[in-house]
């Protein structure tokens, strides 16, 4: 019986996501090889049916984004955030922040998740130390001293010194490897879409807050907004079910009359809420990243934005040992990482 040959890479990441596709970008600029592994095939997710959300990227993820040139690849059709309100419900009396008072340019860029997943699957596909293998998943892990042995359900073998989990909240890969998880749920479900207004926005964003659960209206190009509408899940079950007339007037009720006439944009989408963080973050030359890590209710919008610090932190990590010659899946490397970024995800989820 003739053995399948172990291909050989630096780190391994299992999730092909925004946070996966970004940090393997941000590890192969930097000369570490990177085997990106996805159960699904990642060109099936680059139309807007997909997914439908849109995320708010604040000012220190966007000056990573942009030092590593994805942003051009993924902010052509970023919305600025020039001011935000947040209101109790449909009070006069609001809280205000502005770009000109703070003086750093925008609060944030608002990128629709479709153009995200489209301009990084762009880059990784340029990218010569980044091998993209999908549809595919990790099905054994052994570890050994100085690496990890892998084994994919298409019995590709892979050794490597490191494997990142970016599989997101429900990761069957942090369960294989024993790492818990302390969730919490807010018995509230999200309902997603993106509407189009007479008015324009002038780059504003709004946050209600009603009894329901909380309203945000988060602008986007070409007089559109990305709606983020948090209901009980029967509620939210009800809505879902209402056609699109019936729909359109139950959001004009959250949404009001300021922007003009207000009409949903034909798809619509519900996801649970839910907050969870892992118990530990690393395993045997295995850690977890993003969502796999952290999970945090939409409303602050911080969620992808802790994705990104993550990248951040542990990129600098790795590419550090590796120019300084040492192991990038050792323990004592993946600490640094973990000092970095837990307690700043323990806060904002907390």
């Amino acid at each position: 019986m003739t053995k399948t040959k172990a291909e050989n890479f630096d780190v391994v990441i299992s999730g092909g996501g925004v946070v996966g596709m970004t940090l393997a970008s941000a590890l192969a600029q930097n000369g570490i090889t990177v085997a990106l592994v996805e159960y699904s095939d990642i060109a099936d997710s680059l139309n807007e049916k997909f997914d439908g959300r849109s995320y708010a990227i604040s000012y220190a993820p966007f000056l990573m984004l942009k030092t590593l040139g994805l942003w051009d690849r993924v902010g052509h059709e970023a919305q600025p955030i020039t001011e935000i309100h947040i209101t109790d419900g449909h009070s006069p009396l609001f809280l205000h922040f502005d770009e000109r008072d703070l003086g750093d340019g925008p609060l944030g860029q608002m990128v629709e998740v479709r153009h995200l997943r489209a301009g990084l699957f762009e880059a990784i596909s340029d990218e010569k130390n980044i091998a993209l293998i999908n549809p595919d998943h990790i099905t054994d892990i052994k570890t050994a001293p100085g690496a990890s042995h892998l084994t994919l359900e298409s019995g590709k073998k892979i050794t490597c010194a490191l494997v990142i989990c970016a599989e997101g909240r429900g990761s069957a890969l942090r369960t294989r490897m024993g790492l818990k998880v302390k969730s919490w749920d807010y018995h509230q479900t999200a309902i997603v879409t993106t509407v189009k207004h007479e008015r324009d926005h002038a780059g504003t964003a709004y946050e209600r807050f009603y009894p329901s659960g909380p309203f945000a209206i988060l602008p986007l190009r070409h007089r559109r907004s990305s709606i983020v509408w948090c209901e009980p899940p029967e509620r939210a079950k009800t809505i879902m079910g209402l056609s699109d007339a019936a729909f359109d007037a139950e959001l004009a009720k959250k949404f009001g009359d300021f922007l003009g006439e207000v009409k949903h944009l034909g798809l619509r989408w519900s996801y649970p809420l839910t907050s969870q963080l892992a118990d530990d973050y690393l395993g045997t030359r295995f850690c977890l990243i993003g969502d796999a890590a952290h999970g945090i209710h939409p409303i602050a919008g911080q969620g992808f934005n802790l994705g990104l610090r993550d990248i951040a932190a542990l990129a600098e990590v790795l590419v550090d040992t590796k120019r300084l010659g040492g192991d990038l899946g050792s323990e004592f490397t993946l600490e640094r990482y973990v000092r970095w970024r837990r307690t700043d995800n323990n806060i904002l989820a907390l």
